[in-house]
């Protein structure tokens, strides 16, 4: 079962109630950018604090948060499992054949590399 940790959900939470206080000391232009970014943030940290775990695995197959949808994945089902490089970031990347999900190690709250030996441990069992 891997979840991001909870203090990085409450951290954004936090952040998204600073950006909105602080846009009464604004001008209305700075609402443009201010108002998205506090409204992304707030969704962002929501979704990681009630959308958790974001993956989990057994026997059977694995159980994925895609978006704010849950998606379940028999192992028949899952293509390709590995691990990439975006810029300087690695993403681990689940193939499950009508849809690729990417998650960050921020997401999974755990290195990229150890979810993906222990993905591969769980499927070859």
């Amino acid at each position: 079962m891997w979840k991001p940790a909870r203090g990085w959900g409450w951290g954004q939470l936090t952040l998204a109630a600073v950006l909105i206080a602080g846009l009464f000391g604004v001008d209305r232009l700075s609402w443009v950018i201010l108002l998205p970014v506090a409204v992304g943030t707030a969704a962002s940290g929501l979704r990681d604090l009630l959308l958790s775990p974001v993956l989990t695995a057994d026997a059977d197959g694995l159980l994925v948060v895609d978006g704010v949808r849950r998606v379940r994945a028999g192992w028949s089902e899952v293509e390709r499992l590995r691990t990439v490089q975006d810029r300087r970031t690695p993403l681990l990347e689940l193939d499950l054949g009508d849809r690729v999900v990417v998650l960050t190690s921020r997401r999974l709250g755990a290195p990229v590399d150890e979810v993906l030996a222990a993905l591969e441990e769980l499927r070859l069992s």
